[in-house]
């Protein structure tokens, strides 16, 4: 076997492979791109079974939406039904009413001889507060002492024109 002499120059290339560590750098850059990547499957896997749950929401509700015009539907029909002529006749002879024809009608017909009462009127006595008794004594003597006045009568007034009234 013979030996081949290197040069100087692979010699330390080749030391330094072997031995030399790979730079903090490119450890750095690598764990992040790596957690990058990780960060990126959760995200996806999130979005995904959202989408699957958004998707069983859906489908439930399109059924309830499907039951509830089912529904609509019967309560439409049901309400034409009770609204029928046949039916509301059942209703009121159920109820007691009967059926109106000109043999079972009466007619109210007033009384022309009886006499028409006027409505009373109740006047309500008015109340007087005093708070002392020397007052009552004062209004009652005033009254006593002073003729009653009485007020003009429309007759003893002169009649006065349209044109005497509009110059006051």
């Amino acid at each position: 076997m013979n030996k081949r002499k290197q040069s100087a120059k692979t010699q330390t290339q080749t030391k330094r492979r072997g031995g030399d560590p790979i730079p903090w750098k490119y450890c750095l850059l690598t764990l992040c791109c790596g957690l990058l990547l990780v960060v990126g499957f959760f995200f996806a896997a999130r979005s995904h079974f959202s989408s699957i749950d958004f998707g069983i929401k859906n489908s439930r509700l399109r059924k309830q939406i499907d039951e509830l015009e089912g529904d609509k539907r019967r309560l439409i029909l049901s309400k034409e039904i009770a609204l029928s002529p046949a039916e509301i006749k059942k209703a009121a002879k159920k109820i007691g009413l009967t059926e109106m024809n000109a043999s079972n009608i009466e007619v109210y017909r007033p009384n022309p001889n009886a006499v028409k009462e006027k409505p009373k009127v109740i006047e309500k006595p008015k109340l007087e507060f005093l708070n002392k008794p020397e007052e009552v004594k004062k209004e009652v003597k005033k009254s006593e002492d002073k003729p009653e006045k009485k007020a003009p009568d429309a007759k003893d007034k002169p009649e006065r024109t349209k044109v005497q009234l509009a110059k006051k």
